[in-house]
């Protein structure tokens, strides 16, 4: 305080102020002078340069009296004892670039980004979304639904799967029930899970001429629809199968008849009507006879004129989502080079293992630095080198830091159980020549399933991974031993030597 009053002391526009005061020439109502200082409302009047105030702001604010609170309860707590010229603004900059509240309050404001909807597919069974249907109990053997949708005519199907499955297993499973029916599709989207970006899956689709596409990470609402559909799936299921949930599998089919001939608003027809030019046949059949055959021509151009019809319903459907959507968003947007801080939440990603204490976790990380802009509303960032969740993020997930006294806050640990694969190679299980000549290395990849073996020239193998060096030895002629071979020989010649050793041992014991 004796600081405090040799800065008030110096402080000429102070000096003038009590003078006037003392004589009665003040204009401006609530000063006072009280035992020689000049006081505002019994608060003590301090120079707004006074070098003491970032020390008063971190007391009232940062301490632990002052609780991080928002503006308005720093500035009643500031007030009892200080006064001084534009102290709001300088509260309110003060807790807005505070480093910690942005790191651990939550955001009080509208989600950011505009909605960005998906474009309208040009043919039905063109454009697929899908998901998994997880942490059901096991029913006729089955515990998990694997969800398809038509993304323009909003047909589904729902076929059953049981943990443990493989990209293999859901492959499978949908050449035999949709590409089987429907053909391969042009392009499916999905979220980022780990059989959606296995090596098996991507090659699949690569050489059938389908594009993936994922959301961006933590972020569902990339694949609304799907999400929606998901949650009228699981409540059709609770209805009827709430008082004995292993049932629920025996109504699965007439779950995919009760989705698939409901009214959808946004197409204003039914999926089945849709994909098959009129409604579904009534469980109670009409007699022969009590119906007309329509000429096949006239059913083709009725169908062609149901689409061009469906694709402005969703066309007006998707406009009057994105104007209601966006009347509770705002636009947020950053430039390459910007720092922002990243809202992550370990414990409600977390689906392997509960892990303690996750509630006192901070809820954004960071600074990063925007490294690339994707579209209108995701961000590439510039994540440490050892972090294993996907680097690309919508813009709900982002908030700018402000001020400049941050340090960068690590990951924490428990998204190392992310997703996103980052894969590394176990052996060299074969070599062969490719029909180039070159030689390449069938590699088994550490922590992933057999089926996932792939085959990689030897020159690539050694320029990502030098460590497998000692693994690939290229002898004479050009020919590629792999180290293992080399190991289960001198392993097998030691044995064989060991057993030579034992039965001359036992020969001089019978000595």
């Amino acid at each position: 305080m004796q600081d405090i009053f040799k800065e008030i002391d110096a402080d000429a526009g102070i000096q003038a102020q009590l003078q006037r005061v003392k004589e009665g020439l003040e204009e401006k109502v609530g000063f006072t002078v009280v035992a020689g200082r000049l006081r505002f409302k019994q608060r003590l009047v301090i120079p707004r340069t006074s070098s003491h105030i970032p020390l008063i702001l971190h007391e009232y604010h940062t301490g632990v009296l002052g609780g991080h609170s928002g503006v308005l309860k720093t500035l009643k707590r500031v007030q009892s004892m200080f006064y001084w010229r534009k102290m709001t603004k300088d509260i309110k900059k003060f807790v807005a670039e505070c480093d910690i509240c942005q790191r651990h309050k939550y955001s009080t404001l509208s989600p950011a980004g505009l909605l960005q909807p998906l474009p309208i597919p040009t043919s039905i069974w063109e454009d697929l979304s899908m998901d998994f249907i997880e942490g059901l109990p096991v029913s006729h053997g089955v515990n998990v639904i694997l969800v398809f949708v038509d993304r323009l005519s909003k047909f589904a199907h729902f076929l059953r799967l049981k943990h443990p499955f493989t990209a293999v297993d859901v492959a499978n499973k949908f050449i035999q029930e949709i590409v089987r029916i429907h053909g391969f599709p042009s392009s499916i989207v999905s979220d980022r899970d780990r059989i959606f970006l296995s090596s098996f899956w991507k090659e699949l689709f690569k050489q059938a001429g389908t594009r993936l596409k994922y959301s961006t990470a933590f972020h569902p609402q990339s694949d609304g629809q799907t999400e929606v559909l998901n949650r009228c799936l699981e409540t059709y299921l609770r209805c009827f199968a709430s008082s004995h949930p292993k049932t629920w599998a025996k109504y699965l089919s007439w779950a995919d008849l009760w989705y698939n001939t409901s009214f959808h608003t946004a197409i204003g027809a039914t999926p089945f009507c849709v994909v098959f030019g009129r409604e579904a046949p009534l469980l109670l059949r009409y007699e022969d006879g009590s119906t007309t055959n329509f000429e096949l021509e006239f059913m083709l151009k009725e169908r062609d004129m149901m689409l061009d019809q469906i694709k402005a319903n969703l066309v007006y459907a998707q406009e009057r989502m994105k104007n209601n959507a966006d009347k509770k968003r705002r636009e947020l947007s950053f430039v390459p080079g910007d720092k922002i801080f990243l809202k992550l939440r370990p414990y409600r990603q977390q689906s392997v293992a509960k892990r303690l204490y996750q509630k006192m976790a901070a809820r954004y990380y960071g600074p990063f630095e925007v490294v690339e802009k994707i579209g209108e509303v995701a961000y590439r960032l510039q994540l440490p080198p050892d972090s294993k969740i996907h680097l690309v993020f919508h813009v709900s997930q982002l908030k700018p830091a402000l001020g400049s006294s941050h340090q960068v806050s690590a990951l924490p640990a428990s998204f190392a159980t992310s997703p996103t694969l980052v894969i590394e190679p176990e052996e060299i299980v074969e070599t062969r020549y490719n029909t180039a000549g070159r030689l390449e290395g069938l590699v088994k990849w550490k922590g992933l399933p057999t089926h996932e073996q792939s085959w990689v020239l030897a020159s690539e193998l050694l320029n990502e991974f030098p460590e497998l060096e000692d693994k690939l030895l290229i002898g004479e002629g050009g020919i590629v031993r792999t180290l293992n071979r080399y190991v289960r020989r001198k392993k097998r010649s030691e044995e064989e030597k060991l057993n030579g050793e034992e039965a001359i041992l036992e020969d001089d014991v019978d000595k």
